[in-house]
């Protein structure tokens, strides 16, 4: 018989943890917001412009409505004298069209008269007698105007499936009178944080006893990853509570995060409390990256779950390399998902071991062929260390290390 932990031990790379979570989640259903609580929400619908914008051409100064035509060869010297047929109110559209030889004041936004197909800049003009106007400057058709559709023509699409709604997007689809958007379903992702050490913050730790930190710094990150955090409950090293835990989040949620108990030792359960639920799958136990080798990542009823270190840097480096993608890939945007890294000079000596990809803590300023980064060395059990960050260096897989002054791969962190 197969165990089921024929995974145990089973060392994964990266970039194969990244295939495995796109491979084994699927976007979540859809449901319908407001607009008002669409941003940063994936659209789950591809969307096209109901109608022309604008639906009709306006001006984009104050000034004249004028025939292009009729400004032929004005200029300082010899200025074209137009009759003013009227004033445009911002608002409403001219009833009346524009004729050779005739003028409109217009304000900016101000829909143009039929028959006119130019706006002349009121600085442009004087206006000895109110009944014309005398025009210093010809103006080409069409310009300082927005013709009709110029801005978005009726049937264009204007949001593609898997989008996210940025408030650029918000803008267009108000003007587009779009105020209901589908998106996909925020994804629930559960936190259960182990261990007979690990305390809520509000109480004082007792001798050996440790605040919960993870609880937190997870939530962040799923909170500006998309998903909806939801804390199950802080349990000890009991299996019986445990499991009980690991039932109600994965009844409640879409992604279950276990923080502590993934490395070995005899305390550690959640390898083996999962492993008593139906359809358990472990897809790795081990990723070679540090700090967070110690990462499970499993499967059980088509939910994922992910078996974080307890040691809140390595948390919070598995969390952002990891965690953050399986919530994009359940909320189906179509950004790329691999992380965005930069460059930068380092400003000190990093040793390595072969045969894992290390992430250093490090405070990079600068941008460009400027950037320095500065590593910060402690232990992954720090977590001031991780707050005094705003980049991770990245050392390659089969490097011994880096020297000052060579170029190193950063992720800024957000």
């Amino acid at each position: 018989m197969t165990s089921q932990f024929e995974n145990f031990f089973h060392v994964i790379s990266r970039e194969a943890a990244e295939k495995t979570i796109q491979i084994h989640l699927a976007p979540l259903g859809k449901e319908t917001v407001s607009l008002s609580n669409a941003l940063d929400r994936i659209s789950a619908e591809s969307l096209t412009a109901p109608e022309s914008l604008p639906p009709f051409a306006r001006s984009t100064v104050d000034g004249f409505a004028v025939k292009s035509q009729d400004t032929f060869g004005a200029s300082e010297g010899f200025p074209v004298t137009l009759e003013v047929a009227g004033v445009i109110s911002i608002g409403t559209l001219p009833e009346a069209s524009l004729k050779r030889g005739k003028a409109m004041a217009i304000p900016t936004g101000g829909a143009l008269p039929e028959g006119a197909d130019a706006v002349v800049m009121v600085e442009h003009t004087e206006s000895p007698d109110p009944a014309f106007v005398e025009i210093y400057r010809p103006v080409s058709p069409f310009e300082n105007v927005v013709r009709a559709g110029e801005d978005i023509e009726k049937g264009r699409p204007v949001l593609e499936r898997g989008r996210k709604i940025r408030p650029q997007e918000l803008g267009l689809l108000a003007a587009l009178g779009i105020t209901r958007v589908s998106v996909t379903r925020k994804p629930v992702v559960g936190i259960i944080s182990s261990g007979n050490e690990v305390v809520s913050p509000e109480r004082v730790p007792g001798p050996g006893q440790i605040r919960d930190i993870n609880r937190f710094t997870l939530q962040g990150l799923i909170a500006r990853s998309g998903g909806e955090a939801r804390f199950i409950g802080l349990t000890p090293d009991d299996e019986a509570t445990l499991k009980d835990a690991c039932e109600r989040g994965l009844a409640s949620c879409d992604l279950l995060l276990l923080s502590g108990g993934s490395s070995v030792g005899t305390r550690d359960l959640t390898l083996k409390v999962l492993e008593e639920f139906g359809g358990f799958e472990l897809l790795a136990h081990g990723i070679a990256v540090s700090p967070g080798k110690p990462t499970i990542i499993a499967r059980i009823g088509g939910k994922m779950i992910f078996g974080l270190p307890g040691h809140p840097v390595s948390t919070w480096v598995i969390a952002l390399l990891f965690v953050t993608r399986a919530i994009q890939t359940l909320l189906g945007g179509r950004e790329n998902y691999a992380l965005a890294w930069d460059t930068a000079v380092v400003d000190g000596n990093i040793p390595s071991a072969q045969g894992r990809e290390d992430f250093i803590r490090a405070k990079v300023t600068g941008v460009g062929r400027a950037a320095t980064a500065f590593p910060i060395f402690s232990k992954s059990g720090v977590i001031s260390s991780l707050a005094a960050a705003n980049a991770l260096i990245r050392i390659p897989l089969n490097s011994e290390g880096v020297y000052k002054g060579e170029e190193v791969a950063i992720l800024r962190l957000p």
